[in-house]
């Protein structure tokens, strides 16, 4: 019985004519999916968000039909890249580069709560932090805490990506998928060599000291 999240990969590879592959279960924790597109192959493990108590709730009995959602940006990911990792270090054990893929089973009809870009972004490198000087009143933002990727962590994700179903006018259902992409991965993706049906996020990182202007 395929998850809703592997049926939508698959429906993705056969709609853009990529050849792929299940990888075996076993006693150890393996990923899901070998890819082709050419001489490019990419090993995928699929994650989904399905529960959380903060979305959707009723704050006001008197109002049922008001529902509030609340979250930490970025949380959502960090587990899953946490609960991905023997399986994603298994592929880059084969030496190739290898990928998460988070479907958002929780928020299906808009897919933000929990994985919009600055939920992955913040995620991977770090929160969006504000840093004042009190003299000067001078403002720089920059990524602070809570980076799951960095030079000597979580190397073998070469990207983490957003997998998503949506309905559009005039072209019914459109399954994508996002990637972004870890500068620190040990085998990194061949981006030129990726098929133009995934979206990629290239990301830069500063190593210079912070200054503020």
């Amino acid at each position: 019985m395929k998850t809703k999240s592997e049926a939508l990969f698959e429906d993705f590879l056969n709609l853009n004519g990529l050849a792929f592959e299940r990888i075996e279960e076993a006693t150890s924790p393996r990923p899901d999916y070998l890819v082709s597109a050419g001489s490019l192959k990419v090993v995928f493990e699929l994650k989904e968000l399905a529960e959380d108590k903060e979305f959707g709730t009723i704050k006001d009995p008197a109002y049922p039909h008001l529902k509030s959602n609340s979250r930490k940006i970025g949380e959502h990911v960090r587990r899953r890249i946490e609960s991905s990792r023997k399986q994603v270090q298994q592929g880059a054990n084969t030496g190739l580069p290898s990928v998460l893929l988070i479907y958002n089973s929780l928020d299906p009809l808009f897919q933000a709560f929990g994985t919009e870009p600055h939920d992955f972004t913040a995620a991977m490198y770090g929160d969006y932090t504000v840093l004042i000087d009190r003299e000067t009143r001078q403002s720089d933002w920059f990524n602070g805490k809570g980076q799951m990727l960095q030079e000597n962590k979580n190397t073998s994700f070469s990207a983490v990506g957003h997998l998503s179903d949506r309905y559009l006018l005039n072209r019914g259902k459109v399954v994508a998928v996002a990637l972004f992409e870890n500068v620190f991965a040990k085998f990194p993706l061949l981006y030129e060599q990726l098929p133009a049906c995934f979206e990629v996020t290239r990301v830069s990182v500063s190593r210079e000291p912070l200054a503020l202007r």
